[in-house]
């Protein structure tokens, strides 16, 4: 397989950092060993304003590794888009920072994503780091009641998601999208910074007409929120106020409606327990905080995507001839 035709290379992996200085040495070694031929590939890393030496040391240990060194952390979303437009690819793939990637993650994917020229996109199969028997993510599904989930999240690995097929959507910790596809749809949602925003991308793109195949052979270990606890309030803030804006941007007006009053009772269920315990929990009140901050973030949005929702979806576009469909042949390790 050529690079691509402008001289490039055809997959490009970004890599958004923010204050991962611990996990980078992994990450970026565990592609160092990837199978896929190195002049095939490029690294990009996109690094948010960190301040524990990422930048100086991905510069030190990794000089072929492409730094975009950002001022702030403008979180998960925005950091990808702007390593999209430095990205010269024909195929761009996101990995998280605390993962580490088997020999042949890269390789499976693009092949699979090459044989399937209706999809946009690859997702992989993720385990648990510290506990590699266990399953994070094998696709995303989308559940009734608006939800994102990863599929077979915490179940034990006995092989029930070792046949390749067609899924929701890919998470985005580990996953490879075809350049066409966002060319077509768009990037993430700066809106969203972080969470719920692979899934927005997947069912924009599945509006449009691509579906998404997941390849159990594409394998990666992944510190499951690495960037910060389910428990936080950061995180309360980000899943809830996103769960809202995601379906009301492309679910049925309906099952948006229910996803907003969902929201609705569990601010209120948390708040009640503020007042029935006195306000002497500073961990709910701060969870309490965080529904109100996401109440006022929805409000503020909401005629934004109303208003978005009113502009017509066009049909897919057709597969641009000029994209390589060839399969990958067997070639010699990368360096």
């Amino acid at each position: 397989m050529a690079p691509s035709d402008d001289g490039g290379p055809l997959v490009s992996v970004l890599i958004v950092n923010f204050n991962g200085r611990h996990h980078l040495a992994e990450c970026l070694q565990a592609l160092r060993r990837q199978s896929l031929p190195a002049h095939l590939w490029e690294t990009i890393l996109i690094d948010n304003g960190s301040h524990d030496g990422s930048c100086e040391f991905v510069a030190r240990q990794f000089p072929n590794v492409r730094l975009i060194a950002l001022d702030r952390n403008t979180g998960f979303a925005s950091g990808n888009n702007i390593g999209l437009r430095h990205a010269r690819g024909q195929f761009i793939a996101l990995l998280n920072n605390d993962t580490s990637a088997h020999l042949d993650w890269l390789r499976a994917m693009l092949t699979t994503l090459q044989q399937h020229p209706e999809a946009g996109g690859v997702a992989s199969k993720i385990l648990f780091h510290h506990d590699p028997t266990l399953l994070n993510s094998a696709g995303l599904q989308l559940l009734r009641d608006g939800r994102g989930a990863d599929r077979g999240f915490r179940q034990r690995d006995e092989g029930q998601f070792d046949q390749p097929g067609d899924v929701f959507g890919a998470c985005g910790a580990a996953m490879l999208l075809r350049r066409m596809m966002l060319d077509d749809v768009g990037f993430f949602d700066d809106r969203l910074f972080m969470y719920y925003e692979d899934l927005d991308l997947c069912w924009r793109a599945r509006r449009r007409g691509w579906k998404f195949v997941y390849e159990p052979a594409a394998v990666v270990r992944h510190v499951h929120c690495g960037s910060s606890s389910e428990a936080s309030p950061f995180f309360c803030f980000h899943v809830e106020r996103n769960r809202v804006l995601v379906n009301l941007k492309n679910n049925t007006p309906m099952l948006a409606l229910l996803v907003l009053i969902g929201f609705l009772a569990r601010a209120a269920r948390c708040w009640f327990r503020i007042i029935r315990s006195g306000n002497r929990g500073a961990w709910q009140t701060a969870h309490g905080m965080a529904f109100l901050r996401a109440a006022g973030s929805i409000a503020f949005w909401l005629p934004v995507l109303l208003a978005e929702r009113l502009r017509p979806v066009p049909g897919r576009r057709p597969m641009c001839e000029t994209e390589s469909t060839e399969s990958i042949q067997p070639a010699a390790r990368a360096a």
